[in-house]
């Protein structure tokens, strides 16, 4: 990545009690690579990087990225954070460099649907078209989907002081992440998977969606693609497309082991598998539970390269992270889980 684009920030006067512990708390929460010291800490934002310096008179944020949108949702990351924390000072802040004002976040695009098909019995594949799909090839494997309540919407917008400023009311927008399953930016388009579930928003809109509507699209972002010599991954119905997608950038000498849970067999779909994983389809109610399967997975020593990536219900995430955290002794690099949904 090339730091080419910099926004930074200063506050002056006392900075908030334990800010740079409850900053790192926030940022561990999140699964993000940090360093922390006594006077400062640093953190990946996927596609940016962070600092935080702490002195006598205050603090100071330097925030670097390889191009606007992902400066733009490197700051929004951290100004989130620093809301929790304490409001006043993130209020405070004197930003200079590079700071979207007045217009659409650099990270927000509209999309127009072009084609929805069923792929399997509870998918359908939506594409779309849109221009800045050069934008969304890197920084992440997911995209927010925005849905608009109506067909006049109005779309986030960012305010004087570089904050995005969505919708509310009855002008909220839905917002849902998808996986990317294919990128074309020679074409201009991509296409996502949407998992059907009865009174889901984002189901009913894609079962009425014709060619030609118009929706919000911002990203990319949330995990990237993992690397490690030997993985073992799990997931349910939701997480069918990130995993797919996945296997398809894994090279061909990655070993480990793939364990799906659907409750309806008829979701299987062909997978690009390299030669050392195993796949094991699962049915709910039927075999093991997933988590079950997943524990139970081994796993090479601390001295070999390894990954553990979970996206299922909540419940199920929280149990897998205790265990791989504390029994397992992975360390935060070493996995992915993430709460896809919430029972």
């Amino acid at each position: 990545m090339t730091d080419t684009h910099r926004s930074t920030a200063r506050f002056d006067g006392a900075p908030p009690e334990g800010l740079l512990q409850q900053t790192a708390g926030y940022l561990r929460a999140y699964d993000l690579p940090i360093e922390l010291g006594d006077t400062g800490l640093s953190a990946r934002f996927s596609e940016a990087y962070v600092e935080l310096s702490m002195d006598d008179g205050g603090f100071s944020l330097d925030i670097r990225a390889g191009n606007s949108a992902q400066l733009h949702q490197a700051r929004e990351g951290v100004l989130v954070v620093l809301d929790q924390i304490s409001p006043e000072a993130c209020a405070g802040l004197e930003w200079t460099g590079e700071m979207a004002r007045n217009v659409r976040p650099p990270n927000f695009h509209l999309g127009t649907v072009l084609e929805v098909r069923r792929v399997s019995a509870h998918f359908l594949r939506v594409t779309m078209g849109c221009e800045g799909v050069l934008h969304l090839l890197t920084g992440g494997m997911h995209f927010s989907l925005l849905l608009p309540p109506g067909p006049e919407p109005r779309w986030p917008e960012v305010n004087e002081k570089g904050r995005t400023v969505w919708p509310t009311g009855e002008e909220a927008l839905h917002r849902a992440a998808y996986t990317f399953v294919e990128l074309d930016a020679a074409e201009g388009r991509f296409s996502f998977d949407v998992f059907e579930h009865e009174g889901g928003l984002a189901t009913g809109w894609a079962r009425a969606a014709q060619p030609g509507d118009i929706v919000g699209v911002m990203g990319p972002g949330g995990g990237d693609f993992p690397q490690a010599d030997h993985m073992v991954m799990g997931g349910d119905e939701t997480a069918l497309p990130a995993i797919r997608r996945i296997l398809e950038h894994a090279p061909k000498g990655q070993r480990g082991e793939v364990f799906i849970e659907l409750a309806d067999p008829a979701d299987r779909c062909p997978l690009a598998l390299p030669e050392g994983m195993r796949l094991t389809w699962l049915t709910r109610g039927e075999d093991a539970p997933l988590k079950a399967h997943m524990l139970a997975a081994e796993l090479p020593g601390p001295e070999e390269s390894r990954f553990v990536w979970f996206a299922a219900e909540a419940g199920e995430v929280r149990a897998a992270r205790q265990y791989f955290r504390e029994e397992a002794g992975l360390k935060r690099q070493e996995m992915y889980l993430s709460a896809y949904w919430t029972a």
